[in-house]
């Protein structure tokens, strides 16, 4: 696996000698000052699996979904008709994610693998509340929150219902959910798996950006840390995720986006080559897992002492190429209309 980044005008020793004197001090030499860093938490991001408990499970006749009853983590999706199993290693399961950056300190991530949950209850067939109080942030601690989501499952269709209550002094930039993390094609010897999305609004012409067998670094190698690809909702309400003969629609449930969203991919702990980017084909490589992360990140900027409702979002499982998908797009904006016109 190509892993090497090229530091201009140091000596790769230097270099190295640097980052093994800050590592044996136990301090990370981010910004002008050096910082204590929590030892069981890398300081780029989270690369941690979660301990897996009881599921707590949603299925119909077309789709079976399933929630970590500890951490409310998403650990399994499965298109029940054609075996797809979208969501497939429960301990890679993420619940969700967020920033709420300090004054003085603007890493503080709160990471889903490090909460639990205090409720996961399924109230009925067609019904899960999951909720997160007071969530331990990366840099600041406790962090006086509440995170509250209700999953249904209607003849095949997922809704992700959330809200937030912010009651913290800082603001909220972002909010990651629903997030999957470890988002597969139908089989290894898929052909090609791509992302889709509309170009100006237009449903007959789509973008395409290949995710699987191939994986571009579209974000460069300044301030990301695994090959990452975000699509913009702003021209495009929906997402498909298209496989040869079927694919997943993801769809931003309003009329019109409340704030900036993207759905946004990416390959851990990377691709075998950045000249090839082909993906590992693997589930572990020297004992790290291989996975494709995928979540609608929400761009909220929610300011302290408030609450807010995220805007929808919407799964449903199609059969075909990406005409079937976008036929669901379609029957959705005629259903708004006649909604409308009442």
């Amino acid at each position: 696996m190509n892993t090497t980044n090229e530091v201009p005008f140091l000596p790769a020793w230097l270099c190295i000698l640097g980052w093994l004197i800050a590592a044996l001090a136990g301090k990370s030499v981010l910004g002008s000052e050096a910082v204590l860093l929590d030892t069981n938490i890398p300081p780029y991001g989270l690369n941690k699996t979660i301990s897996v408990g009881h599921q707590v499970v949603l299925a119909d006749h077309k789709v079976l979904v399933a929630f970590d009853s500890g951490s409310g983590a998403l650990t399994r999706l499965e298109d029940k008709t054609t075996h797809w199993v979208i969501e497939r290693r429960p301990k890679l399961g993420v619940s969700f994610r967020l920033f709420a950056p300090l004054p003085d300190r603007r890493w503080n991530p709160v990471f889903g693998q490090r909460q639990k949950a205090v409720e996961v209850k399924k109230f009925s067939d067609r019904e899960i509340r999951l909720q997160w109080k007071n969530p331990v942030s990366y840099s600041d601690g406790i962090l006086p929150m509440t995170l509250t989501a209700i999953v249904t499952l209607t003849n095949g269709v997922l809704t992700f219902n959330a809200t937030l209550e912010n009651d913290s002094p800082l603001t909220v930039e972002t909010i990651d959910y629903p997030y999957f993390g470890d988002f597969n094609p139908p089989s290894r010897d898929t052909a090609k798996m791509v992302a889709q999305t509309m170009r100006g609004g237009n449903p007959d012409d789509l973008l395409s950006d290949e995710i699987y067998p191939h994986f571009g670094n579209e974000k460069g190698y300044w301030g990301d840390f695994w090959p990452t690809k975000t699509l913009e909702s702003d021209h495009s309400l929906f997402c498909l995720i298209q496989a040869p003969d079927e694919g997943l629609y993801v769809e931003v449930g309003a009329a019109k986006s409340p704030y900036r969203l993207q759905y946004t991919f990416e390959q851990h702990p990377g691709v075998v080559s950045s000249i090839t980017q082909s993906v590992p084909k693997e589930d572990e490589i020297g004992g790290t897992p291989v996975h494709l992360e995928f979540r609608t990140c929400h761009f909220i900027f929610q300011k302290p002492h408030s609450t807010l409702k995220l805007a929808p979002i919407v799964l449903r499982c199609y059969q075909g190429d990406w005409h079937a998908g976008t036929d669901l797009y379609r029957q959705w904006r005629s259903t708004l209309a006649a909604q409308s016109s009442q």
